[in-house]
């Protein structure tokens, strides 16, 4: 009897395959890929989320610091709850001196870009969004983040 195939619930469970395949049969995966057409290949590197989390703080504190490490060309996202008119203080700091955030407002835009340093009023209530990523290579990072 013959037993289906495991389905594959992951993204990345599908490029470990595909690297895997790589390794053992190169050039099979050469050949496919040159039936792929170039318009078809993207050009903008893949960013991988690696981490989302709400940052919360301990009761009757108005700040956090959040110790954590990013790979190169992943971002750990944190989500930051705030309400309208509320400042938002965000720092890092990284021992390879190569992490950096992007801050994405509660309208979906963007707020500040590639920063270490960032300080901003909420224009309405919601969820901030926190991009930690690096300028090169991998970090590890301490996240100080407050709302008063």
């Amino acid at each position: 009897m013959i037993t289906p195939a495991k389905k594959i619930k992951h993204p990345l469970n599908i490029l470990l395959l595909g690297l895997s395949a790589s390794l053992i049969f190169p050039a099979s995966v050469k050949a496919l890929s040159n039936l792929v057409p170039p318009a078809a290949i993207s050009q903008k590197p893949a960013i991988l989320a690696a981490v989302q989390q709400r940052i919360q703080f301990r009761k009757g504190a108005h700040s956090t610091e959040i110790k954590g490490g990013v790979a190169r060309g992943t971002v750990n996202t944190y989500l930051l709850a705030v309400q309208k008119g509320q400042t938002i203080k965000i720092k890092i700091k990284s021992v390879e001196k190569n992490a950096v955030f992007n801050v994405i407002d509660s309208n979906r835009k963007m707020t500040i870009k590639e920063s270490k340093s960032w300080s901003g009023v909420a224009s309405k209530t919601g969820d901030y969004q926190i991009d930690v990523g690096t300028e090169r290579g991998g970090a590890s990072y301490t996240l100080s983040v407050s709302v008063k």
